[in-house]
């Protein structure tokens, strides 16, 4: 179906109807992203560059090899201290009192059907509508695991991604960030839309240039509220309402969150969401697994998920006299944008259809 595994480029690629995501497990077991967009074969490894870059650090296992440097490269699920001075989508304190993390590879599985989060929201899918590869990382020193959860559903154009952080040691630790996933461009200038409001007048639409620095969003109130979706659009600078590429995030959570999205000092851009971690420190007993619903008590059930709309298109309605837009996360097709005429074109009905389905995919309740 739509996951296939190279062992001889050590490459997972996923495909759907019309879009490939690859990334790849490099020689030190490092996990990195290589490629999303449109459907192509093969291996895109030679999108990576390597270089001697002043100030950007070196893994141990590297030696004298300057040219490599996880400051640099593009990431599935990259951490605090590895040498990527770039916001991390994972951060925590071990029982010593250090902070971060080294995950390193450790196996795969494949299966058909969508993974389940019991007790959270999530899409569901038909075990022959979908297929679930999971990558299992593991810190060698904390002992410290995690499971990257990838749920695809090829006729729809659709990946979920889920994380599940499990410690498997004697001591304590302290979760400090937990975001659900993240997505790297080596290349490429982009606006990022997101959609802001108050109460009565929600999801006003903001279109920003992204430049070096970050653009941040998020939810301190414990709920999505009515100030900010959680949801986030990465735009190339030529993409209108009528035509273009974009790439979206959505967040399959009504709780507190944050969205960012971060350029680097090499022109790098990196996309991510997930908790909110203003006033998050989530202690985490010894055995325990962030995704373990029957330890209500303890907290240890932690919402790592989701839904990424990947190379998603944006699909708007909008009014004459009061503008609404509405998101479209489906398939990967150019823009469109109508105004309100006497006869619904076709364009709106396939809107309109995929939203139904999305409705039919998601459940956002406990």
């Amino acid at each position: 179906m739509g996951i296939i595994y190279n062992e001889k480029a050590k490459t997972f690629t996923l495909h759907t109807q019309n879009t490939t995501y690859q990334m790849q497990i490099d020689a030190y077991g490092f996990l990195l992203h290589l490629y999303y967009g449109r459907k192509t074969d093969g291996v895109m490894d030679y999108l990576l560059t390597y270089a001697d870059r002043g100030f950007s650090g070196n893994p141990q296992d590297a030696g004298n090899d300057r040219t490599y440097s996880l400051d640099a490269l593009p990431q599935e699920f990259p951490c605090r201290l590895t040498g990527d001075f770039r916001s991390p989508v994972l951060d925590l304190v071990n029982a010593d009192g250090s902070f971060g993390c080294d995950l390193r590879y450790q196996g795969y599985e494949i299966c058909d059907g969508k993974y389940n989060l019991k007790g959270l929201p999530a899409v569901y899918a038909a075990e022959e509508e979908a297929q679930t590869l999971i990558i299992y990382m593991k810190d060698q020193v904390t002992g410290l695991q995690v499971e990257l959860l990838y749920g695809v559903l090829p006729e729809y154009d659709v990946i979920t991604r889920s994380a599940k952080v499990i410690n498997t040691e004697e001591d304590k630790i302290r979760l400090t960030k937990a975001q659900a996933a993240c997505i790297d461009f080596v290349h490429g200038e982009f606006d990022v839309i997101s959609f802001y409001g108050r109460h009565a007048m929600e999801r006003n639409m903001q279109r920003t240039s992204v430049g070096h620095g970050a653009f941040v969003i998020g939810s301190r109130r414990g709920t999505s509220s009515h100030q900010y979706n959680p949801m986030l659009i990465l735009a190339e600078k030529e993409t209108t309402e009528d035509a273009g590429t974009c790439y979206g995030m959505s967040f399959v959570y009504s709780g507190g969150f944050k969205a960012e999205v971060e350029k680097d000092q090499f022109g790098q851009t990196r996309m991510q969401m997930g908790l909110q971690e203003e006033q998050f420190s989530y202690p985490y007993n010894p055995g325990l697994c962030s995704m373990d619903s029957h330890h209500r008590n303890d907290l240890h059930s932690l919402p790592l998920f989701l839904l990424l709309h990947l190379s998603v298109i944006l699909s708007f309605l909008r009014s004459l006299k009061a503008p609404h837009f509405l998101f479209l996360v489906i398939q990967k097709y150019n823009i469109c944008m109508r105004k309100n005429t006497t006869k619904e074109p076709k364009s709106v009905k396939k809107m309109k259809n995929a939203v139904g389905l999305i409705e039919k995919k998601c459940y956002s309740t406990y």
